[in-house]
């Protein structure tokens, strides 16, 4: 992990990477709101530290580059940039694999096809590479697995289906789909306060003055940024735990109880809606009971498989999501800027109930539009705007019904989102558990094939996955150079638009 990380946060302990091609920073100027997020926080019983505590906020880091304002990306750190210099790695663009190649059980090659079928009039024209060494594949939670079951790996009641031969019945491939769950809340904050609503919405003096910003000073622009701004991680206390029901008891008891490093998370960040200023509460798990699957519907590549995202399937699932509603509510209703809550992005509460949403303030909304007559009506909402909110005369938190969970339980049910995270599809564990890959990552039943991404991880990770997939890709090339017995050299290899390394050039290293 350190070898990958050029962390840029102020830190004075070894946890980190400082060195690696991908650069991690607050990204650009801390906000506003995102101090007011932290204060709010606090207010609630979640205290300002770094999160390598489980109960705590933090301004939260991104994989942006301080000294440039752009984003770290792999593709750039670790193909771009080496082509640059070396002249053995090769990349095929629009295309897709469509089957790796084997021997009896020896993987020798794999064959792709162009990424669209648009001049072969339906047919399926293939290319072969012969592979010397091994075969890694490497493409992803939803590709990989599909590449497995067309080259006869795989579940073999599926593959007989399909009348593809039988290389090594593996049942796992394509099971135990997983990803991050998401719902997202949003809140009106004060006319003053600065969002990047106005920039989205193609305001060209605002997008000018923004671009200009970032293009002189990135290390201090407000665009130098992903827009997730501050968050935090937290643990429910027993008393929450009973209101969270007995499903989830079960799941917390497996992964939570005694592993105090996983949370469930909330991020804050800006959204784009007219007209005012707004924030948007994440409320992110990481850890999900609920599982799906991907399998292929026909050896044709071109053929879109059968996906279930499993998404919510298990019941499990909904009291955190419910329980982290209610926290980042608090939080909201708890900041300076609080202008009040968007309903048509709300759970939809009996009108009468203590639990029910509140929109625009009368005094935000004359400053938004003369007589404010529309500003409650923009996103399907209709609510008369009410007195001005202070947060400080904020010192209860809401009280909720049976009837009010179950209004927020239907509100995920219809919103919960994917957060790209996906993993799990070919797990590292034993064949008969029904794992795929071995702990040198070499696929069951199978020669010289292996597999490097995170399809391979048996369990969710209480992470962003960008990290976890350049570990994994990392920890890859180190197990196929040992069973090689070669010795990996760094490549000298600057990423662009960041300053360039003086020195002894890295290729001259031998690690």
């Amino acid at each position: 992990m350190k070898r990958l990380e050029n962390y840029q946060k102020p830190c004075n302990n070894d946890t980190h990477g400082y060195d690696g091609p991908i650069a991690i920073s607050n990204g650009g100027s801390i906000t506003p709101l995102a101090q007011d997020f932290l204060r709010a926080s606090d207010a609630i019983g979640v205290p300002y530290s770094d999160l390598e505590t489980a109960h705590a906020s933090e301004i939260w880091a991104k994989y942006i580059n301080r000294h440039t304002g752009r984003r770290s990306d792999a593709a750039t750190a670790y193909v771009h940039s080496v082509m640059d210099v070396q002249d053995n790695l090769y990349l095929r663009t629009n295309s897709r694999v469509s089957r790796v190649i084997f021997e009896g059980n020896k993987a020798v090659g794999v064959a792709y096809v162009p990424a669209r079928n648009r001049a072969h009039q339906g047919q399926v024209v293939e290319t072969i590479v012969r592979a010397r060494k091994y075969v890694a594949l490497s493409s992803g939670t939803l590709g990989t697995p599909q590449i497995l079951e067309r080259s006869g790996v795989g579940n073999a009641e599926l593959l007989k289906k399909m009348d593809l031969k039988v290389v090594s019945d593996l049942p796992g491939v394509g099971e135990q789909y997983q990803d991050h769950y998401t719902t997202l809340s949003l809140y009106r904050v004060s006319n003053e306060s600065f969002t990047l609503d106005n920039f989205l919405r193609g305001d060209k003096d605002v997008q000018r003055e923004l671009f200009q910003e970032w293009e002189v000073s990135p290390e201090k622009a407000r665009l130098s940024s992903n827009a997730i701004d501050a968050g935090f991680k937290i643990r429910p206390t027993e008393a929450e735990l009973k209101e969270m029901g007995p499903e989830f008891n079960k799941l917390w008891d497996k992964y939570f109880k005694d592993k105090v490093i996983r949370s469930v998370r909330a991020y804050a960040d800006h959204s784009l809606l007219p007209p005012g200023n707004y924030i948007t509460m994440f409320q992110y798990l990481e850890y999900p009971a609920s599982r799906g699957n991907i399998h292929i519907k026909s050896p044709n590549p071109y053929v879109e498989p059968s996906f279930d995202s499993g998404f919510m399937n298990n019941k499990a699932d909904f009291a955190p999501i419910r329980w982290s509603y209610k926290k980042t509510r608090e939080v909201a209703r708890r900041m300076d800027a609080f202008r009040g809550e968007l309903t048509s992005h709300h759970p939809r509460f009996h009108p009468a109930s203590p639990a029910a949403t509140r929109d625009i303030d009368i005094e935000t909304a004359k400053g938004l539009l003369p007589n404010a007559l529309t500003v409650g009506i923009h996103m399907g909402t209709w609510h008369a705007p009410g007195d001005k909110y202070d947060a400080s005369k904020v010192h209860e938190d809401i009280k909720y019904t049976e009837e009010d969970d179950k209004a927020i339980d239907d509100w995920i049910a219809d919103h919960v989102e994917t957060t790209w995270h996906s993993l799990g599809t070919c797990a590292m564990k034993p064949r008969e558990e029904g794992g795929v890959v071995d702990s040198r990552l070499n696929v069951f039943g199978t020669e010289n094939l292996k597999c490097i991404d995170l399809s391979i991880c048996p369990d969710n990770l209480g992470t962003n996955t960008y990290s976890s997939a350049l570990l994994v890709g990392e920890k890859g090339a180190d197990i196929l150079a040992q069973d090689l017995g070669l010795k990996i050299r760094v490549p000298h290899a600057p990423v662009p638009h960041a300053p360039v390394p003086t020195g002894k050039p890295a290729s001259q290293l031998v690690r």
